[in-house]
C-alpha cells in the first residue's frame, strides 16, 4: 500500500510540474534583456504586470487548495481508508489540479494576447534555446532563462 501511495504521489507531482511547462517563470517581462530582445514596450509590460497582479492571488489560493487535497489523499491512504474514501480524495485532488491549471493557462493566454505574434514566437524561441543550452551542459543552471 505504501509503494502504491508513493507511486501515486510521485505521478501527481510529475503531472503538476509538466503542467507548468509553458508558463514563464517569474516576471520575465521585467527583465531588461528579455524585454529588449522581444521588443516589449513599457505599455505591454504594464498590462502584463496588471494581469499577473490580478491572477497571482487566485493562483496562490488554488495551489494551497491543491496541496491540502494532496495531503488529505496521502492521509487517507496512510490510514488505509476504504476505497470509496480514497476515490473521493483522489477526485478532489484532480479537481483542484484542474482548477489551478485552468487559471494558469487562462493567465498565460491573457499575457500572450498582450504580445504581438512575433514577440510571442521570439519568447518561445528564447525558452527553447535556453532549454537546449541547459541540456547541453547536463542540467539546469541557476539564473538561466526558463519558462515553466
Amino acid at each position: 500500500m505504501k509503494r502504491l501511495m508513493a507511486a501515486l504521489l510521485l505521478a501527481l507531482a510529475a503531472a503538476s510540474m509538466a503542467a507548468q511547462a509553458d508558463i514563464p517563470e517569474g516576471k520575465w517581462w521585467k527583465r531588461p534583456r528579455i524585454a529588449k530582445e522581444i521588443g516589449l514596450t513599457d505599455d505591454q509590460s504594464r498590462r502584463i504586470e496588471d494581469i499577473f497582479v490580478r491572477e497571482r492571488p487566485k493562483l496562490i489560493d488554488l495551489k494551497a487548495n491543491l496541496e491540502k487535497r494532496q495531503f488529505e489523499l496521502q492521509t487517507a491512504m496512510e490510514n488505509n481508508a476504504p476505497r470509496p474514501e480514497v476515490e473521493k480524495r483522489l477526485d478532489a485532488v484532480e479537481n483542484a489540479r484542474k482548477d489551478l491549471q485552468k487559471t494558469r493557462v487562462l493567465m498565460l493566454l491573457d499575457i500572450k494576447n498582450e504580445l504581438k505574434p512575433e514577440q510571442w514566437e521570439r519568447l518561445r524561441q528564447m525558452r527553447e534555446d535556453a532549454k537546449e543550452r541547459r541540456n547541453a551542459r547536463g542540467g539546469a543552471q541557476k539564473g538561466a532563462f526558463r519558462m515553466r
